[in-house]
């Protein structure tokens, strides 16, 4: 197999297995809530085109290893059957991370609301559109920070205002790797998931017109300056 081959299958949300011509699947949930129906069809399809395994990502999604090149097609009918698919790889904005804020006690925000709205209008709705490097987003209900959305390119957590009001802190250029940071939070609050949904517009449209290629937004944001960066998002 070609490393043209092996880099068009990484396109697609296919990863190599080290060692071996088979690969993983990286399989799409949204925001890491799917069905039980969803869930036995990937169930299924590891064990019909896969080693019978079945991974979880730090990322809230499904991996499936050793898939073979040629049973590929087959394993993502499979899913499509289910409405699942396969991907989340490139330089564009990646599948989203949500905490369970919507049904957790402490949950002061939709998560699942907000995240599958983001999904939509910026995984799907963006998918073929091609950014510096690649772009994560975390929704969290609360302050306790549970998966950590400041440690995504943008991060989306439930705050409450003086007075009781419930909002959206926001915050950029978090990282995870052996240089992770998080991110720096963007002064006040957003009123409701609209805002949020026009503020990641306006910082993506930022990040494309402003990233070189290869860099990651926090990089961008260090280079022009986060507070020079805030006025041309703004």
């Amino acid at each position: 197999m070609t490393a043209e081959e092996i880099k068009a299958f990484k396109g697609r949300g296919w990863l190599l297995n080290k060692g071996t011509e088979t690969f993983s699947a990286r399989v799409v949930t949204g925001n890491g809530k799917v069905t039980a129906e969803q869930v036995q069809a990937v169930a299924d399809a590891a064990r019909a085109y896969g080693s019978g395994v079945v991974t979880l990502t730090v990322r809230q999604t499904f991996e499936v290893p050793g898939v073979p090149a040629a049973s590929i097609e087959a394993f993502e009918a499979a899913l499509a059957r289910a409405g699942l698919s396969v991907g989340g790889t490139g330089p564009r904005v990646r599948p989203v991370v949500s905490c369970k804020g919507t049904l957790c006690p402490r949950g002061l925000i939709d998560t699942f609301a907000l995240s599958e709205a983001i999904h939509r209008r910026f995984y799907v709705g963006w998918h073929g559109v091609a950014l510096p490097g690649k772009f994560k987003i975390g929704v969290g209900g609360c302050p306790n920070n549970c998966i950590k959305p400041d440690l995504n390119d943008i991060g989306v957590a439930g705050a409450v205002l003086p007075g009781g009001a419930r909002g959206y802190r926001i915050t950029l250029g978090g990282h995870w790797g052996r240089t992770g940071a998080a991110g720096r939070e963007v002064p006040g609050v957003l009123p409701d998931e609209e805002s949020v949904l026009a503020f990641i517009e306006r910082v993506l449209d930022f990040y494309r017109a402003n990233g070189q290629p290869g860099e990651r937004f926090f990089k961008t944001l260090d280079r022009i300056g986060f507070e020079r960066a805030l006025e041309l998002i703004s």
